[in-house]
């Protein structure tokens, strides 16, 4: 009897530990995404929203699309981000594949004694011609040609430009590429380039930096960025030859009609698209995800993005992003299940 008695003390010492050990197990690690600095502050909102709504936290580190990139195909984060979508030669060579997510933009920004924010209107070979260094005042007859009856000061213009890889810089340039012959046989197109003119500096802090120390200064940003810094606005003139100033509303206008296909990752093209109301500089923000993803956690990163499709986007509009069509939400969605 004792000996009964003491092998069910003994089983239920086991069973009491196994139960301890259960509670105490682990966690699963949480979830990283790496990516772009420009999808920073969507994140932020996104990923205190989830929480809220009874999701898991998740970390976010803002830097380039080419960080992000590289840490999903080195398997150091659960999720990339980019603003440039990879083709599908790179996602099958990469073993990765990508969603869109959101439509954001790359707009000029000035920092001009006595111009008002929205008021300056520039086109392409303007604005070529004010980085490659051969438009140098503000009062320049080409810029006063386009801004008739607009008090243009006797006032230097400098370039501020990125110096780290980024993708503003990359469609900025490839925009400049497409409209000044110059401009592509020189500098061209990249993330980086060799910019004729300017001061360079690293991040968009960077280039705030420079605009607020330097009047006269020109340079580009993420429209979020601009409207919580304050930074003054330019209106661009557009495919179509209407000066269009940067909004939401402009960043998406070409996204009902454009080709959307899973087969080509959902890239699309978004440089001077057809449109009266397009701006010219439009960038779609895509995920990115490894094919050879634990499957837990790659359901993890789809239940977030997901969750973000479908309450994120009140967070969107009020940080002046533009959401992804509700169709190509759904294509996603499809191309997941």
């Amino acid at each position: 009897m004792k000996s009964f008695l003491t092998s069910v003390a003994f089983a239920f010492s086991l069973a009491a530990a196994g139960s301890t050990m259960a509670q105490t197990a682990p966690a699963a690690a949480p979830l990283a995404g790496s990516g772009g600095s420009i999808q920073s502050p969507l994140f932020k909102a996104w990923i205190a929203d989830y929480q809220k709504a009874g999701g898991e936290p998740i970390a976010y580190t803002g830097q380039n699309s080419a960080f992000g990139i590289s840490q999903i195909e080195s398997k150091a984060a659960d999720f990339g981000v980019t603003a440039m979508p990879l083709s599908d030669t790179d996602l099958k060579a990469k073993g990765l594949s990508q969603f869109p997510f959101v439509i954001s933009g790359t707009v000029l920004v000035t920092n001009v004694p006595g111009l008002e924010s929205g008021k300056l209107k520039l086109d392409g070979q303007a604005l070529a011609a004010i980085f490659m260094g051969k438009i140098s005042k503000w009062n320049d007859p080409a810029l006063k040609a386009l801004n008739p009856g607009l008090d243009l000061p006797d006032w230097p213009i400098t370039v501020a430009h990125r110096t780290d890889p980024a993708s503003m810089s990359l469609l900025l340039t490839s925009y400049l590429s497409s409209v000044s012959p110059e401009w592509k046989a020189g500098p061209g197109a990249g993330e980086t380039v060799n910019w004729p003119a300017g001061l360079g500096g690293k991040g968009n802090a960077g280039i705030s930096e420079i605009m607020s120390g330097t009047m006269g200064t020109i340079s580009y940003v993420e429209y979020a960025y601009a409207l919580d810094h304050k930074l003054d606005l330019v209106a661009l003139k557009n495919h179509d030859g209407a000066f269009v100033a940067p909004s939401p509303a402009a960043f998406s206008s070409f996204a009902a009609s454009a080709p959307w296909t899973a087969s080509k990752g959902f890239g699309v093209q978004t440089l001077d698209q057809p449109g009266k109301a397009t701006w010219p500089l439009v960038l779609v923000s895509y995920g990115l995800l490894r094919d050879d993803a634990a499957p837990d956690r790659a359901k993890r990163v789809r239940d977030f993005f997901s969750w973000g499709y479908a309450n994120g986007d009140a967070a969107i509009t009020a940080l002046g992003y533009a959401p992804v069509p509700a169709s190509v939400k759904a294509a996603v969605q499809a191309r997941w299940k």
